[in-house]
Order: structure tokens, then C-alpha cells, then sequence
């Protein structure tokens, strides 16, 4: 396999993870999630990591018991829809445009905005029930998928080049600002071994991704 083969292939590989983890903070997971088959491309895919087998597990224990199923949906409610003490604020602008008391910010502050034109510039259709506030944990996951997927397919070094500058800048003013404090926040508050063991899972990623991304954007200084 060339150089080049494998740069796709690892752009990719990348492209499914980021929209894994943006389809599952979107919205609640459904039933396709708890499909056996679904299930074993999760094993095959996900990398091995500390959460992962905690988040298959959670998983089985859903398909064959519609109350845990149903444990999960409110959890999904409880971080992300309710407000409370479980709240995670899935939110750019909460994180990096705190208020002057240290307590998460307001929606739609400059982030919201930014993402607004960056999503409109990239030409970014969402598929239905992606109404979300566009600094959202999802959309900016998603974005990143896009770089990657956009990347994958390039044929030209130039293009390549240019989608590669874009991830780096990408993650560094907008993912690496807050969303690793986002995750932490949502390891200690949910409440599922399905969710803790997402956040440990994108976490891991996270931390991986700032280190690729980093020796990327040394090496083309």
C-alpha cells in the first residue's frame, strides 16, 4: 500500500470516529444501535481503549432489557436536554465565554456565530433532527468528519494539503478550547456505563487527535 493510499485510508478511519461520537451526542440513540451486527462493527472499530467494552456492554444489556433502553434516553435527557444538576452544557460558547463569575456562559456567543459561517462557507447540510445551535459538542464533531471524509477523497496534493491546514487550525481554535473540559464534565455526571464510557472513549481520541494534529502542523512549519 503506498503513502498516499495509506493517508486516505487513515483520514477515513478518522472520519468514522468523529461521526460516531457526533451521532451519539446529537441525539438519544434508537434502535439501531442496540442491532448485533451494529454492535460488532463497534468492536472492530472503536479503538481499544479504557470505556470501550463498558460501552458495548451497555449496549447488550439495552437490546435485552427495554428498561435499561429506556435508562439511557433520560440519561441522554438528563446531560444534555434538561436542565439541572446534570446538565452538561454541550455548548462552545458556555466554556470559552464564561461569565465574570466563572459560571458557564450564554448560548450563541461569538463560537455560535463563527460556526455559523464556517458551516455556511463549507456548504454543510445536516440530515433531519440536527436542529442544534451550531457550537454544539455534535456539530463541531461533525465538521471535523467532514474535513476528514473531504480529505480521504482528495486527489490533489494541494487540496490535500489545504483540508489538512484546515483540521489543524480547526481543532486548535474551536475543539482543543473547551471540549476536553466538556468531556470531564460528562464523565462525572453520567449516569450509564454506555455514556461514561463514550466520554472516556472521545476523550481518548481527543487526546490523540491533539497529539497527531500537532506533530502534523510542526512538520509542514
Amino acid at each position: 500500500m503506498t503513502q498516499a493510499a495509506d493517508f486516505q485510508n487513515e483520514s477515513e478511519t478518522r472520519a468514522v470516529l468523529y461521526n460516531l461520537f457526533a451521532g451519539s451526542l446529537a441525539r438519544k440513540i434508537d434502535d439501531s444501535w442496540l442491532n448485533p451486527s451494529f454492535r460488532e462493527q463497534l468492536q472492530m472499530g472503536l479503538p481499544d481503549i479504557f470505556g470501550k467494552e463498558e460501552l458495548l456492554e451497555a449496549l447488550k444489556k439495552a437490546e435485552e432489557a427495554p428498561k435499561y433502553f429506556e435508562e439511557l434516553q433520560l440519561n441522554y435527557d438528563a446531560l444534555f436536554n434538561v436542565p439541572g444538576l446534570k446538565l452538561t452544557f454541550p455548548y462552545e460558547s458556555c466554556y470559552t465565554h464564561r461569565n465574570i463569575d466563572g459560571t458557564y456562559g450564554r448560548l450563541w456567543q461569538e463560537p455560535a456565530q463563527e460556526m455559523h459561517r464556517i458551516l455556511g462557507e463549507w456548504e454543510i447540510v445536516f440530515a433531519e433532527g440536527w436542529d442544534l445551535i451550531p457550537d454544539h459538542v455534535a456539530i463541531e464533531l461533525f465538521f471535523m468528519a467532514e474535513l476528514c471524509r473531504r480529505t480521504s477523497l482528495a486527489q490533489e496534493v494541494e487540496d490535500q494539503k489545504r483540508l489538512q491546514e484546515w483540521q489543524v487550525e480547526f481543532f486548535q481554535a474551536h475543539l482543543n478550547s473547551w471540549m476536553l473540559e466538556f468531556v470531564k464534565v460528562l464523565e462525572m455526571k453520567a449516569d450509564t456505563d454506555f455514556y461514561r464510557g463514550m466520554a472516556y472513549l472521545l476523550r481518548g481520541f481527543l487526546e490523540e487527535e491533539k497529539e497527531g494534529l500537532t506533530d502534523k502542523m510542526e512538520r509542514t512549519e
